[in-house]
């Protein structure tokens, strides 16, 4: 049966696919049917060198054929996508100050010093909660990792803002915090940073995941020293002298964060 002009007749492995296909998963069956073809064209040295899009039909005997395509445009690819993974496709939204960086994959924003309610519950210091003061962060979040850092100052941090070990319990010398039974915010609130603030400082900080000597926090006596000053507000300010320096830059944090996500 001969196809329409610009049109393919669409095969795999040598054998015609069905319009639809049925995909079993461990709490549903769901049914799909074909509606789209991406064609990528390569050169002699295997390289992407040109992407079409199709619309896919069927013939007379319900056999899909792939339609004349267009060249993949910048606006058709983000159509597809937000057909594959509506969640992570962002809606125009007029950002607020505090975000850094923001795409499919990624978030990032900074908090000024301030005043935090915290939670903790380990041995040393038993279980207490108190107001204290705490430095800037820096959070950044990707599908992979959920990251905190501290800077010093007020100024909103830009690419070249060194940062610091966040001083906190339950968080590692590389910045990913250790999520334990934290409930993170999806859907919608995946890119409201408010909830994601809510998140970390609504959990309670059991143990440090920083064990080497000053490698927390260079306060004297060490960290549990530290958040007991603070939780007995013998400290109006933070001790920002008492950082330690990560040795990376925002700029290097994001693209290490970013390119630990898309692996």
């Amino acid at each position: 049966m001969s196809c329409p002009p610009g049109s393919t007749r669409l095969h795999h492995f040598n054998k015609e696919v069905a319009m639809a296909i049925n995909v079993s998963t461990f709490s549903s069956e769901q049914s799909y049917r074909l509606t789209h073809a991406v064609l990528v064209y390569q050169d002699a040295q295997r390289k992407p060198a040109f992407v079409s899009i199709h619309d896919v039909g069927s013939d007379d005997g319900n056999r899909p054929v792939i339609q004349a395509g267009v060249p993949a445009s910048k606006a058709g690819l983000m159509a597809l996508m937000r057909i594959l993974d509506p969640e992570t496709m962002l809606k125009p939204a007029i950002k607020p100050a505090h975000v850094l960086a923001e795409g499919s994959g990624f978030f990032v924003w900074y908090c000024d010093p301030q005043d935090r309610q915290v939670w903790f519950d380990c041995k040393e210091l038993g279980a207490r909660t108190s107001r204290v003061p705490c430095p800037g962060l820096v959070f950044v979040v990707t599908t992979k990792a959920w990251k905190v850092f501290a800077f010093k100052g007020r100024q909103r941090p830009d690419a070249d803002t060194p940062l610091f070990v966040a001083p906190f319990f339950n968080v590692w010398q590389n910045g990913t915090i250790c999520v334990g039974s934290a409930r993170l915010p999806k859907g919608d609130q995946a890119h409201n940073h408010l909830a994601w603030e809510e998140a970390f400082f609504r959990s309670y900080f059991t143990h440090p995941n920083i064990h080497t000597p000053r490698g927390l926090t260079r306060y004297r006596a060490g960290p549990f020293a530290l958040w007991r000053d603070l939780l007995d507000a013998r400290l109006s300010r933070f001790p920002t002298r008492t950082l330690v320096p990560t040795g990376w830059t925002l700029r290097q944090a994001f693209e290490a964060a970013v390119l630990e996500g898309d692996a």
